[in-house]
């Protein structure tokens, strides 16, 4: 035989299960902005750094004769330019910034990411991720 709960007590369970099902649902939704964050930062770090590395591949054909690696800073910006358009990670809402010079090519990748709970907390509806990426033309052994 079981008796019945004092009257001051009824309910306490529900109004618990309720707080943390709502702390639950909080954590999910805080876990899912930053998936997105950390997860559009890795596209866009893979992404600049290939580009990069693509740039640094045009150097100037007149110098190798000398050994000496020196990058077309033009030809450069638009390889970099070139392999990150042609990728199926770049989407239309990416800004690009490239620059060269003869000893070096960066590449400026930004990108806003929609908040899902967090649009809610912040007078801001998205988050801005920038990556940089630099790369030199380098002779391998």
């Amino acid at each position: 035989m079981s008796r019945p709960p004092p009257r001051d007590e009824q309910g306490a369970v529900i109004l618990w299960s309720l707080g943390l099902l709502l702390m639950l649902f909080f954590a999910g939704g805080m876990a899912l902005d930053l998936w997105r964050v950390l997860s559009q930062h890795g596209t866009l770090s893979g992404l600049a750094y290939q580009s990069a590395v693509a740039g640094a591949a045009e150097v100037v054909p007149s110098h190798l004769y000398q050994n000496r690696l020196v990058l077309d800073p033009s030809l450069a910006e638009q390889a970099a330019r070139r392999f990150a358009l042609d990728q199926p990670e770049w989407s239309s809402s990416m800004t690009m910034s490239v620059t060269a010079d003869p000893t070096e090519i960066v590449v400026v990748l930004t990108d806003r990411v929609p908040l899902t709970l967090m649009a809610s907390f912040t007078p801001k509806s998205a988050l801005t991720v920038t990556v940089t990426a630099r790369a030199t033309a380098t002779e391998f052994r």
